[in-house]
């Protein structure tokens, strides 16, 4: 084996190493430069019906040059590795260089698309497959390490467990396709209610679990509920295509605060369930603070 298929290999099994993809796309970047003098790369991943960017160097790119090196995954799949160059020499360089350059992006692209098959396979075991929301996997692996960053910084986390008002009322009317489409419904509303650091979990049927990281005091909470209800109560979803039929539907909210409510996550859910239980009961499109008062008051039966 000579020296220039050794060195590819070392590199590959480096990025075998690394877990991160972002950190892949940038490894292998780094190298085409400093190996290749490549400036200016786009790796996109392509399938039967749709073509993703993985990597992008630049936000602007000069395709005076292009190189587009291609390399089959399976019989679906591609991966491309889209070389720009803004000179004649750089060019030049790559297309003297070309059999070594794709030697070292057929090993690569193996490894890139390995790592994205591990990543999407583990997407999918934590993310609901109807809505988008992550699932209950998510909240039982990672949600305790939300809490140990709180305990450290001091800072408390909000728990707004969500519920659609009347939900079954829209599967006897309408069908189960229709009540898919007011989860998604809701599920895009509440993502975009709440900062990209906040987390929405599809918990059963008709529920969500919003949690509010860095939460100031309940006041905070209270805001972000009532934006909630605001904005869904807003929200028109599509029955008929022929007709133009829409339908309109509400929520509720039940709140809790850690540390404030409750020891852990579990104790913090239940708490947020308890104050939804509340907050139905006195109407559509109402919020209910947890307190342990209203544990003594309220009839579960």
């Amino acid at each position: 084996m000579n020296k220039t298929c050794e060195d590819i290999i070392r590199k590959n099994e480096e990025l075998k190493l690394l877990s991160n993809l972002e950190d892949i796309y940038l490894s292998i970047f780094h190298y085409l430069k400093k190996e290749f003098k490549i400036n200016q790369l786009e790796i996109l991943l392509k399938t039967i019906d749709k073509t993703d960017t993985l990597f992008k160097s630049n936000d602007n790119i000069f395709d005076k040059f292009l190189n587009n090196l291609k390399f089959v995954e399976n019989e679906n799949t591609q991966v491309h590795f889209i070389i720009y160059s803004k000179i004649q020499e750089e060019n030049d360089f790559i297309v003297e260089n070309k059999p070594k350059l794709k030697l070292s992006l057929e090993f690569f692209s193996s490894s890139l698309y390995n790592k994205y098959l591990e990543k999407s396979i583990h997407e999918l075991s934590i993310v609901d497959p109807v809505t988008g929301a992550f699932n209950r996997s998510y909240l039982d692996v990672y949600v305790d390490n939300i809490l140990s960053i709180s305990n450290r910084e001091q800072k408390k986390v909000g728990f707004l467990k969500v519920g659609v008002d009347k939900f079954k009322a829209v599967i006897d009317e309408f069908d189960y396709t229709i009540g898919d489409k007011v989860l998604i419904k809701l599920t895009d509303t509440l993502k975009e209610s709440v900062r990209i650091s906040d987390i929405v979990i599809k918990m059963s049927e008709d529920e969500f679990l919003v949690i509010l990281l860095n939460v100031i005091n309940e006041n905070n909470a209270t805001i972000v509920s009532e934006k909630l209800i605001n904005n869904f109560s807003d929200k028109k979803v599509l029955v008929d295509e022929d007709t133009e039929q829409t339908l309109k539907k509400t929520i509720c909210v039940g709140m809790s605060i850690y540390p404030d409510d409750a020891i852990n996550v579990d104790d913090a859910i239940k708490k947020a369930d308890v104050a939804l239980y509340e907050a139905r009961n006195m109407g559509r499109s109402k919020y209910y603070k947890y307190s342990e008062e209203s544990v003594n008051t309220i009839d579960f039966f």
